[in-house]
């Protein structure tokens, strides 16, 4: 299984094609649960077993993402980081574009 961001409800072409991978199940064990409980991080712990999210939601995301990227430039290498920081970049930037309409709500999960 997978972990990514879809628009729930979409109502047009951009929103039923949305969609941004955030981690396989194995991926996120090995290195974004870990990083979520080290961290105190509260919305991220929540994407394994999935949640709803809301526009205003947006910043304290972006801000556990700004911490994500710090933790894994210290606490992993190669390939795995790479991957990680590709990852964390795509929500970044695309995340919040998934809010065009004031009411959409993306799951995560």
């Amino acid at each position: 299984m997978s972990i990514s961001a879809i628009i729930i409800d979409p109502e047009d072409e951009f929103e039923r094609s949305f969609m941004l991978p955030v981690a396989t199940e194995e991926f996120y064990t090995k290195y974004w649960g870990p990083a979520a409980e080290e961290l105190g991080l509260q919305w991220t712990a929540l994407f394994q077993g999935g949640t709803d999210v809301e526009g205003e939601d947006v910043p304290a995301i972006l801000k556990e993402i700004a911490m994500l990227k710090v933790w894994a430039a210290a606490k992993m290498s190669g390939d795995a980081l790479e991957h990680m920081l590709n990852r964390l970049k795509q929500l970044e930037t695309e995340l919040p574009g998934a809010f065009r309409r004031g009411d959409a709500v993306v799951y995560i999960g």
